[in-house]
């Protein structure tokens, strides 16, 4: 296989799902949401009461469960709560593995974005250790970049995906260069 490097452009990163009037559980992982539309397994969860990186890993009725736990000490009502989609900027090919060697984040907006960014481990699907952080809730003020750079150590096999979180909605481009055909 013959290395080759490539950039791949993410057009406008960010789908966000916003629930008001919800509660929040004291130390669970449960949300009350006043209806489900729009909210799926995997959605990164956006509150104050909920650490950087929490999931959403259940939806039952206008009840989510997340995969940590609240912060909050004491029911927290009448929350705004922001359930991210994931978007997915790079998918590595099933025959050969990549290398990530870097990635600019550019915000779209004219206000400050939240950025998260993960790797997503094909080969653990469905285990605690399927993702891992890249950078976790990256403030990137408005007219600015973030940039990833020097993290040539992030191999992708077969199948596995860089993918990205915003705030708000098509918040981010996302540009990332890529090192394919590794062995």
């Amino acid at each position: 296989m013959a290395e080759s490097f490539s950039n791949k452009l993410t057009r406008a990163a960010g789908l966000v799902v916003s629930k008001t009037n919800s509660t929040v559980s004291a130390n669970t992982n449960s949300i009350t949401v006043t209806d489900n539309s729009g909210i799926y397994v995997g959605q990164l969860v956006d509150n104050q009461h909920f650490i950087a990186g929490t999931k959403v890993n259940l939806v039952s009725g206008t009840t989510i469960n997340t995969d940590q736990a609240s912060t909050t000490s004491a029911v927290a009502g009448n929350q705004i709560v922001n359930f991210l989609g994931v978007t997915t900027a790079f998918t590595a090919s099933a025959s050969e593995k990549s290398i990530l060697i870097g990635g600019t984040f550019a915000n779209n907006t004219n206000n400050q974005v939240s950025l998260t960014v993960e790797l997503y481990d094909n080969s653990n699907a469905g285990t605690a250790h399927s993702t891992v952080a890249i950078a976790s809730k990256i403030p990137v003020p408005a007219g600015s970049s973030f940039v990833i750079s020097d993290v040539g150590k992030t191999i992708l096999e077969a199948n596995d995906e860089i993918r990205i979180f915003c705030d708000v909605e098509k918040g981010i481009d996302a540009s990332l260069s890529i090192l394919t055909g590794v062995s």
